[in-house]
């Protein structure tokens, strides 16, 4: 069809955009027979794993819907990726795959001393055996489990509560906790009290108590409490009520009684559409008329391939898969059939808060320990991703059930045109324009959407068709609110009585690369102000001062671990000191991180030795099979498991290793009003990017055939026309895209989007 034939036609009459039968497009994301050393667990898969581990009398396993505190239970399942080596020997030299083996942590509840233990439990086909997960202790302290829905149900503290102040609540909130109806309060936001803070036994904080109504998390009272676990046992130690800070229940309601009349009631709230507080669209639209967006049409197809978890996209390939703690991990990524990396995949996301209130300060979470990537689900096409994503499921063994948790929208991985130029230029000839040259920037994204009680977080790894890559992580979701009370340095007042306290968000990244071979360095090229002589002066002393750069090769582990100065800027480049071209320049890919933030809190205080990690925007390590994450569910313990600082500390040898970037990304987030009811992604995204530094002769970007270069015609000394080349891709759109099924799907499925 040519261009003219298109635009005369209807759009009733244009065929629906299809793949067409070239060699991309293939997409089959079902469960393959035998799976791949990287991908996560299969259903299947599960199912075996807990059929050898209940018939395992010496485990004494009780089964998910049976399971409380005080019983033995799997706690989370996960995929055990084996040695470096073994996998490497297998993709490259022709060695047998290695087994695949699951990650098994138990909750023993049951025994004398209750305490956690992780297993290696395969090989999967048919499992067989298990020992204890390596290089860390057997036994894992019990009051520092994640939090579990067997052990930390509210359920038995709301009814005690509700006994003993349920008149008062509902004389100050109009509703109670218990048999409450449509005037209930609720307690569904907490963190953990860690025993660095609390020097005692398992503590949670339960924020402040909530008219439940839309939405919810935003109408916090000032009520809040903690509470100590032992087992199935529990207290209340302290309970914040009316600005103050109370020890016992009794002392609650003697204030209560004394000063009732004084103490602001807060009725309960008659939800309209109108309030600041539900999450729907209101206001004066931009448009009157309520317009479609532009969508994006390709044309052609999908141009990418996807075999189960195999991704391949142009001179891209790589393996995809999803951890039910740590969350998304990119594995064996190569560019032109070269591995750029062995290992691209989320550690942690972290948040410290600060406030006025005990419940407020002693906040951190750590995210891992909420499920990062077993909440990573509900993608909704033509939002979360465009409405022609491919969308990869995942499958996990949780706590909640013997059943595998299957996310059937885990994953999306589209095409994007992301509207700036790939490279332009437009060139001059005797100050006359002369030709233009440029190209689209066309990427390839690979997304997943963790919500973690209150935040959403988008996170993508994008693929450019210059050998870059990036991996980014935008902020949404909801504000942690409290009852605002006082003027105070932690927060303003957003709304009536409300407040959302001063955080930091942080997120933190493992890049084992892999430049030319696993034997690379860390060099960094300083930029520094340099004298010269200034020839061109007729002062024989005049100078001027420029920059120049300095390579330095790091060679340790200490002098890897970066804190950037801006008075010292600098490139941090990995390379291949063995592959040089001929110029001398050895082979490299340069680290950029665009989403640095600092930890201005001291190092050693708190909790932030759980995070030590975030004391450096990027580090750089000696690979070792011992130090596969720089996070763990147990370091915030008075006694952890590790913590990342020692990674560092032993000091290895970095100098021509196998190297691993540890990238750490961030900011701090003081709310305002325009975060209410729900915080907007603009200006909320960090990233950072690995690009090719002397690794290629030129830049693999000039071989994209979406280019254009426009030349002028001249005769007789004047412009008469253009040439113009699109070196063989046509710019017509001749179809439409297929209409989005997904409202339909929904109806039949609804688990799709809510929890079923």
């Amino acid at each position: 069809m040519q261009p003219n034939e298109t635009k005369n036609k209807k759009i009733s009459q244009l065929p629906i955009c299809r793949r067409p039968s070239y060699h991309y497009g293939n997409i089959d994301t079902r469960e393959n027979d035998h799976p791949s050393v990287f991908r996560d667990l299969t259903e299947r898969e599960i199912k075996c794993l807990l059929d050898f581990l209940y018939s395992d009398s010496t485990l004494n396993l009780t089964s998910a819907e049976k399971a409380s505190v005080t019983s033995n239970y799997i706690f989370v399942a996960d995929l055990y990726l084996p040695p470096k080596q073994d996998v490497l020997n297998y993709l490259d030299n022709g060695f047998p795959q290695p087994e695949r083996e699951a990650r098994v942590m138990i909750f023993r509840g049951a025994i004398a001393k209750p305490d956690v233990i992780e297993l290696v439990v395969g090989p999967l086909s048919n499992p067989s055996g298990y020992r204890h997960v390596p290089y860390q202790p057997k036994s894992l302290p019990f009051i520092d489990r994640p939090y579990s829905n067997a052990a930390d149900s509210i359920g038995k503290v709301l009814d005690f509560l509700d006994k003993k102040l349920g008149d008062m609540l509902f004389h100050l909130y109009g509703g109670r906790l218990v048999n409450c109806s449509d005037r209930c309060l609720i307690s569904n936001f907490v963190h953990q009290v860690t025993s660095v803070l609390s020097g005692v036994e398992k503590r949670r904080f339960f924020w402040s108590l909530k008219h439940d109504v839309e939405y919810n998390l935003l109408r916090p009272l000032n009520f809040a409490f903690l509470v100590e676990w032992d087992l199935d046992k529990f207290s209340l130690p302290k309970i914040w009520f009316d600005g103050h800070l109370f020890s016992c229940l009794e002392d609650v309601l003697q204030y209560y009684h004394k000063y009732k009349h004084a103490i602001q009631k807060v009725p309960f709230p008659d939800v309209t559409q109108n309030s600041r507080r539900i999450v729907t669209s209101r206001g004066m639209p931009p448009f009157k008329k309520p317009l479609r967006d532009p969508q994006q049409v390709s044309s052609d197809g999908k141009r990418y391939n996807i075999n189960d978890r195999h991704i391949s996209y142009g001179f891209w390939e790589f393996d995809v898969a999803i951890a039910p703690m740590l969350g998304p991990r990119l594995n064996d990524i190569r560019y032109k059939k070269e591995r750029i990396a062995y290992e691209i995949s989320s550690q942690e996301l972290a948040n410290m808060y600060s406030g006025y209130k005990p419940s407020e300060y002693t906040a951190f979470f750590q995210d891992n320990r909420y499920k990062t990537g077993a909440l990573s689900k509900y993608l909704v096409p033509g939002v979360d991703c465009p409405s022609d994503a491919t969308f990869i499921s995942s499958s996990f063994k949780m706590e909640s059930s013997d059943e595998p948790l299957f996310n059937a929208h885990a994953f999306c991985v589209f095409e994007l045109n992301t509207g700036i130029p790939l490279r332009r230029h437009h060139a001059y000839r005797k100050f006359v324009h002369s030709f233009y040259e440029g190209a689209e920037t066309i990427v390839m994204i690979v997304r997943t959407i963790p919500t973690i009680l209150l935040y959403d977080y988008t996170m993508d790894f994008i693929f450019y068709q210059n050998g870059v890559i990036e991996t980014k992580v935008t902020a949404s979701g909801m504000v942690a609110t409290s009852w605002y009370g006082q003027e105070n340095p932690f927060s303003f007042q957003i709304d009536d009585n409300l407040m959302a306290p001063l955080h930091q968000h942080m997120f933190h990244y493992k890049v084992d690369l892999d430049i030319k071979g696993t034997k690379n360095r860390f060099e960094t090229l300083d930029i520094e102000p340099v004298v010269t002589s200034n020839e061109v002066s007729d002062d024989h002393d005049a100078t001027i001062v420029q920059n120049m750069f300095i390579k330095r090769l790091k060679h340790s582990e200490l002098e890897g671990a970066t804190k950037f100065d801006f008075n010292f800027p600098k490139y941090l480049t990995f390379v291949n000191n063995n592959a040089k071209d001929k110029f001398g320049n050895s082979a490299g890919y340069r680290l950029v991180n665009n989403g640095m933030t600092k930890n201005i809190l001291p190092p050693n205080d708190g909790n932030n030795p759980a995070v030590s990690w975030s004391q450096y925007q990027v580090a750089v390590t000696k690979y070792k099979d011992s130090e596969p994450a720089s996070s763990n569910l147990f370091a915030h313990s008075k006694n952890p498991v590790f913590t990342f600082q020692q990674f560092i500390d032993d000091n290895e040898n970095i100098v021509d290793q196998d190297l691993v970037a540890w990238v750490a990304m961030g900011m701090h987030h003081i709310p305002q009003k325009e975060d209410i009811p729900v915080t907007h992604t603009t200006g909320m995204s960090r990233s950072f990017f690995l690009l090719p530094y002397n690794y290629f002769d030129e830049s693999p970007g000039m071989a994209v055939n979406n280019a254009v270069r426009i030349d002028s015609v001249e005769k007789d000394g004047k412009t008469e026309s253009v040439k113009i080349r699109r070196y063989g891709t046509r710019n017509n759109v001749d179809c439409i895209p297929m209409k989005n099924p997904f409202e339909a799907e929904l109806k039949e499925n609804p688990c799709l989007v809510v929890q079923c």
